[in-house]
């Protein structure tokens, strides 16, 4: 009996702590909030597209090559968020992506990067 309210207890400090976790993601960052950013050619936001391919590179392969930010947007909950729409070439074919950017006092850490929908 001990055992199994253990194991309930320990199952539910993980659920929590899961939930803690996920809460900081791009997961819950969709549902509106997000501020247009106007001038997409400034150099910080060019170069969060290519922080955020060089991060992606890192994760997986083949190696994307990093070409331009095209629309990117703002959003300031428990933390600040970009999220950049940008063309990467993958070899020679250009492809769409959107990358979920947040900006931490030690650095930039990239929370999501996905295609883009044709």
């Amino acid at each position: 009996m001990k055992a199994l309210n253990c194991f309930y207890l320990l199952s539910l400090l993980t659920l929590s702590l899961y939930a803690t976790a996920m809460g900081g993601t791009g997961v819950f960052l969709d549902k509106g909030g997000w501020q247009p950013i106007r001038d997409v050619k400034d150099p910080f936001i060019q170069t969060l597209g290519w922080i955020s391919v060089t991060q992606h590179n890192k994760r997986t392969g083949p190696p994307l090559s990093f070409v331009e930010v095209f629309k990117a947007d703002i959003r300031k909950d428990k933390g600040t968020y970009y999220r950049v729409d940008l063309t990467a070439k993958d070899r020679l074919v250009s492809k769409k992506y959107q990358a979920i950017i947040l900006e931490l006092e030690e650095g930039l850490d990239l929370m999501s990067f996905t295609p883009l929908g044709r």
